[in-house]
């Protein structure tokens, strides 16, 4: 894929991403209703779902590279809602922190977000320092909050030696599979979010002045309230709040109805399969846990249907070393397997 001519500019060239894989979904370990009839038993690779386009001249001034890098961007990911970049010049998470500086895009911030990683003040961020052992079923980034980004930028400063791929998964397929009854029943109710943070971060869950970047209570509060949140505080400075938002949202391009939410993700279910929590807490004791947005509760095998469908139309990514994956938060969800070894990836949140 030619993106100029001449010798000054760099180019991409479509190549495989490497030999045909799939890997194991139904029954894996830590894996919140994965034994359910629902969850397809393996999934296969990306295939051509996801273009795996190498650069070629990026030797080039760091300008033409990154307005050649934006340009097809712009122009593939509306029609593939993914792209994974290889031989970029990005060795390291410097590197990599460079590139989506040069590519102008807007960052957006993890403030209220819920996954367990180290918050510091560059543009990447860890990926997720929750445990291996946990794999992360595909899910939009921040689908919970009112703004979450449009594109999120994934980098591999170093591959797992065994596992930790990057599970895909369009939404637009999985509305397409929703049964109608429970369509209704979403489009009706909507989903309503509960968070039960403590003062300190702890293994598998974040503190709120990490969630908020302050240890501010008033200013959390004040936050919170104006969003139109309802909150509390507890013992030992735990805060405790919960919001009701819809299920589905339209596209702002197409204006296709997306399933978009976090309705099984934050369920306390998902806190029930994790090796660092106890499985018989209550449901509000858990870091979190999603209700109808009335607040009524919803059978645990719903959640589990529901998460086995995200899974049947889910495809696997594996990344080496200097690989960028780039997705549309808005249609492809993404998550992460369990591995082995010291994997290590950044990620990149923009609009």
């Amino acid at each position: 894929m030619n993106m100029t001519s001449g010798t000054a500019v760099p180019s991409f060239r479509r190549v495989e991403a490497g030999p045909p894989f799939t890997v194991q979904v139904r029954g894996r370990a830590f894996l919140a209703g994965s034994a359910h009839d629902s969850f397809p038993d393996r999934i296969p690779d990306a295939g051509d779902m996801i273009p795996v386009l190498a650069v070629e001249g990026s030797g080039c001034q760091a300008a033409a590279l990154m307005g050649a890098v934006r340009h097809v961007i712009d122009e593939s990911l509306p029609e593939y809602g993914g792209l994974l970049l290889r031989g970029l010049p990005a060795p390291d998470k410097a590197g990599f922190e460079r590139l989506i500086a040069g590519l102008g895009y807007d960052p957006v911030g993890y403030r209220g977000g819920i996954a367990v990683r180290k918050n510091d003040s560059g543009l990447a961020l860890n990926a997720s320092d929750e445990d291996r052992r946990i794999t992360l079923s595909p899910h939009n980034e921040m689908a919970y909050l009112p703004r979450y980004p449009r594109k999120i930028f994934f980098y591999c400063d170093r591959a797992a030696a065994d596992g930790g791929e990057v599970p895909v998964s369009d939404i637009r397929d999985t509305a397409r599979i929703l049964p109608e009854n429970l369509k209704d029943e979403y489009r009706a109710r909507g989903v309503r979010y509960h968070r039960n943070l403590p003062r300190q971060s702890a293994r598998g869950e974040m503190g709120w002045p990490a969630t908020f970047g302050t240890d501010d209570k008033g200013m959390v509060e004040r936050h919170l309230r104006a969003a139109g949140y309802e909150c509390e505080w507890g013992a030992d400075d735990r805060l405790r709040y919960h919001y009701a938002r819809d299920a589905f949202t339209t596209h702002p391009e197409t204006r296709e109805e997306l399933w978009f939410n976090q309705v099984t993700e934050l369920h306390c279910s998902y806190w029930r399969s994790h090796p660092d929590f106890p499985p018989d807490l209550p449901d509000g004791d858990y870091p979190a846990t999603t209700t109808y947005g009335d607040g009524s509760l919803i059978d645990e095998d719903e959640i589990s249907f529901l998460r086995g469908l995200l899974w049947r139309n889910a495809r696997a990514v594996r990344m080496r070393h200097g690989d960028v994956l780039v997705l549309d938060n808005q249609v492809l969800q993404h998550g992460r397997f369990a591995y082995e070894g010291a994997r290590r990836h950044f990620v990149s949140l923009t609009n």
